[in-house]
């Protein structure tokens, strides 16, 4: 008797490998969207009737947090429209960032960027928003979004708080709470006095800001956080949790929540935006896909049970560098596997030796009702097999008759666990014609015909 597992299930996970280009620039902030922030307890005033402010940013998750605007990373407000507001956040409902701009007594206006951020989860992006005798204008990555050429106020140049990585105090429930919380990290979050054009955002973006700038308010530098060190500076008075501001304004901020210094993702070749796993009888197919990839020499599959460890099973060779969408197959055959589940994962690896592995992948194996299925082939000379389901651990009974209902084989007699199995029945000593199997156990019982012929 053989015995093999197969399954029936579809998962799908979008895991993607991150190209990190702020990787220089050392540490960045990290929130988790459920009470992470940090901001400055002071009022701060940007002087900024022209102004710029950009910084890198990278998005776990869009969703609905505690207001009704989506998670805010960048906010400087008290939502109480006496000296205007400005916020940026992903719209939870369409995946756009905005940058929203409030003018007393009742003017609102929002700057979208051009497509949505649903593929570029886990992806770092620079951000950058201008305001001046250009009007307002959102760039990502350098390239300009869409824009109000017609309309310009002073984003920033209020004495409300600053906040990074929440809208800040807004009415909710019947009082003024911080909330919209950003789930995702930021670096090298810089506010300039003057507005700048495309070819000024992208000259700097990419290079970490030296005493030249920061040392003067002549170089434009009002604010400068870069994240790379925590220390106590006497902000809230709660030890050393507070972010520098290298600025000659000195607008320290503070963290809140769980708040705190990570080290950003390696460079990685390869960003991939989806892994799933499909089921036939007795293999896994997994299907993945990439949006771009670099220097890229391949995927190890790899796979593990809850009895024994990581193990490769096959390996599919990479397309080197491409910018266009690249789709994956593998098939992984079963024969063999006595699990109630798998996990999968990707190793992705460069031709410099460096990898990289994906989130893990996991199949419940267990199913769901008990089942026999039809031999195959059918008919059959001399070998054919038999497929069942057991949802639970029982007494399990497989056994061959012939038409005239005398038992010629038993194929199990023994104790399962919950599983797919496979039996495999030689007739080589039997003689053609109708037989019939039966499966029990416990109270269930199956039966189906089958047909021999020599």
């Amino acid at each position: 008797m053989k015995k093999i597992i197969f399954f029936s299930l579809v998962i799908l996970y979008f895991v993607p490998f991150t190209i990190s280009p702020q990787s220089s620039f050392g540490q960045a902030v990290d929130f988790d969207g459920n009470g992470d922030y940090a901001n400055t307890f002071n009022n701060p005033y940007f002087p900024t009737i022209n102004g710029t402010i950009e910084a890198w940013v990278k998005v776990r998750s869009i969703s609905l947090p505690g207001g009704n605007q989506g998670e805010a990373f960048v906010a400087k407000n008290e939502e109480q429209w006496n000296n205007g507001d400005f916020y940026v956040f992903f719209d939870y409902s369409s995946g756009r960032l905005k940058s929203r701009v409030q003018k007393p007594p009742s003017i609102e206006v929002d700057v979208i960027s051009n497509n949505n951020f649903w593929q570029n989860l886990n992806t770092w992006f620079h951000y950058a928003f201008t305001w001046g005798a250009g009007g307002m204008r959102m760039y990502i990555n350098g390239v300009l979004q869409n824009s109000q050429n017609n309309f310009n106020y002073s984003a920033l140049n209020n004495d409300y708080n600053f906040y990074v990585g929440a809208h800040g105090y807004r009415l909710h429930s019947g009082q003024y709470v911080v909330t919209d919380f950003f789930d995702g990290q930021i670096d090298e979050l810089r506010i300039w006095n003057y507005q700048k054009n495309s070819q000024q955002i992208i000259a700097l973006k990419d290079a970490p800001l030296d005493a030249a700038y920061y040392n003067t308010i002549d170089s434009g530098l009002v604010g400068y956080w870069r994240f790379d060190v925590l220390e106590d500076l006497g902000i809230n008075n709660d030890g050393p949790d507070d972010v520098r501001d290298f600025s000659v304004l000195n607008n320290h901020l503070d963290l809140a929540g769980d708040a705190h210094l990570v080290q950003p993702d390696p460079v990685i070749p390869v960003e991939l935006i989806s892994f799933k796993a499909e089921s036939a009888s007795g293999i896994v197919k997994l299907y993945w896909s990439t949006a771009i990839e670099l220097n890229n020499y391949g995927f190890e599959l790899e796979r593990r049970s809850e009895d024994t460890g990581w193990r490769t099973v096959g390996f599919v060779e990479g397309k080197g560098t491409t910018t266009e969408r690249q789709e994956y197959i593998f098939v992984d055959d079963l024969f063999g596997v006595n699990s109630e589940r798998l996990i999968y994962r990707l190793k992705q690896i460069d031709y410099n030796g460096r990898f990289e592995y994906s989130s893990e992948l996991e199949v419940s194996l267990t199913p769901a009702n008990f089942y026999l299925h039809q031999n195959y082939p059918n008919p059959f000379n001399p070998i054919t097999v038999i497929n069942f389901s057991i949802p639970k651990a029982n007494h399990v009974s497989l056994i061959i008759y012939d038409s005239l209902g005398q038992q010629v084989r038993r194929l199990v007699d023994e104790i399962k666990i919950p599983g797919y199995y496979q039996a495999e029945f030689d007739a080589v000593d039997l003689p053609s014609g109708i037989y019939f199997y039966s499966l029990y156990s416990g109270e269930y019982s199956a039966t189906k015909k089958m047909t021999l012929i020599k």
